[in-house]
């Protein structure tokens, strides 16, 4: 919050608006009273410069969602073509003629297939019938959409929800960001943050879903070279995964990646690694993949 009428803002303050503030989400009083506090203030305020260095990384893995400038029409245009449908499906039920009774065929001729039966039977069916089929289809169609558009968005609101709690373990003073990506070629992205009281955080997307048992598990590779796990998740259609876990104080440059496990539990890494990359100081530039395994 910024500060009140004729207060000045307080350090504590101005560290809970450090997020928004690099992000220029604040409003214009928040932004002017943050940047009047650090103009005067003695304190030197790390974590500022610290997630203004995450940003450039947002911009490279989080892609902007941005909908066809006519999706807003064709949704409506759907609706209305199908109540249309509905309204004429239920004029012509309401047109329709009583059913003519069809007299008992004779004795001799029950148990026999008579030539004109087919016919008879297709002018019993009323005529909505198709129409009926038709407008059935269409709210399919249309059904399956939607649950594809609401897959979608919630893969989105899971991702952005992942990326927000890597900038918050990022912003503690000396955490460290790794940047995960595959070793060559297209694939997966992510990020990771590591702060000093052994908080592991990670947020991914473009994730081939698990099945069974199957889980991704997080490895931490220090100077020894050897893998250590740190925690594992599963991920569903939306292709998303987010992991925050406990662990032992991590060292400055260690390696963060990820491989895809046939169960829980694991001790060594299944290979190949599916992204990697090495957690530097999120104060200075964040390298790129590092090799590790």
């Amino acid at each position: 919050m910024a500060e009140t009428q004729g207060e000045a803002m307080t350090c504590a303050q101005a560290t809970e608006l450090a997020a928004g503030f690099v992000l220029g989400a604040l409003e214009p009083s928040e932004m002017a009273s943050v940047r009047a506090h650090l103009s005067t203030c003695r304190e030197a305020h790390p974590e500022f410069e610290e997630l203004g260095a995450v940003v450039p990384v947002l911009a490279r893995t989080v892609p902007p969602a941005t909908p066809s400038p006519d999706l807003g029409d064709r949704i409506l245009a759907a609706a209305r073509a199908e109540q249309t449908k509905s309204d004429e499906a239920g004029a012509r039920a309401a047109l329709q003629p009583m059913p003519v009774p069809v007299p008992t065929p004779a004795p001799w001729l029950i148990g026999q297939r008579r030539p004109w039966a087919g016919f008879l039977e297709v002018l019993r069916r009323p005529a909505w019938l198709a129409t009926a089929v038709a407008a059935v289809l269409v709210m399919a169609v249309l059904g399956a959409w939607n649950l594809q558009l609401q897959g979608q968005v919630s893969g989105l609101t899971a991702y952005r929800d992942g990326v927000a709690a890597v900038l918050d373990a990022a912003k503690a003073s000396g955490a460290r960001v790794a940047v995960l990506s595959p070793a060559a070629g297209s694939g997966p992205t992510g990020l990771a943050a590591v702060d000093p009281a052994g908080r592991l955080v990670i947020a991914m997307r473009d994730l081939t879903p698990t099945t069974g048992a199957q889980v991704y598990e997080a490895w931490l590779i220090g100077a020894d070279n050897k893998p250590v796990p740190a925690g594992s998740f599963a991920v569903g259609p939306s292709g998303v995964g987010t992991l925050a876990g406990s662990l032992r104080g991590a060292e400055a440059g260690v390696v963060v990646a990820l491989t895809l496990e046939p169960g829980p539990g694991a001790t060594t890494p299944t290979l190949p690694i599916i992204v990697q990359g090495r957690a530097g100081s999120s104060a200075g530039v964040i390298p790129g993949p590092a090799s590790g395994l």
